[in-house]
């Protein structure tokens, strides 16, 4: 028990996913998740990470290097209080720290769900 009591008292936020371009950071304190990414910090509910995902994943990405495109995607999700203004490029690297953050979240489940089953 006093294992599970200090993971819970801390209060520091947890490193889930970092990339050379960005960091996700969970804080269970605050129920929230700290995006680090682009040189700005940003702080979501999980469902709003969720959907800034969705909106990243939907970028035609093709279509931003047409002639007539200009070159930069504006993301801005209701409710959140940061808006980001990407290239191609940081989308790129957006949709990796994403789909990276989002996979260590899938596998701490498959994980959790492993050991609960042993201890029952």
């Amino acid at each position: 028990m006093e294992i599970i009591n200090s993971t819970l008292e801390r209060c520091e936020p947890e490193e889930i996913f970092s990339t050379p371009f960005g960091t996700v950071h969970q804080s269970d304190k605050e129920n929230c998740i700290y995006l680090n990414f682009s040189g700005r910090k940003a702080k979501y509910k999980l469902a709003c990470l969720q959907r800034l995902k969705r909106v990243v994943d939907q970028i035609d990405l093709v279509r931003m290097t047409d002639v007539d495109h200009p070159g930069i995607e504006i993301i801005f999700l209701c409710g959140a209080e940061e808006c980001f203004v990407l290239d191609i490029q940081e989308i790129l690297n957006l949709k990796d720290l994403l789909n990276g953050t989002f996979a260590m979240f899938e596998l701490n489940s498959i994980v959790t769900d492993r050991l609960s089953r042993i201890v029952l």
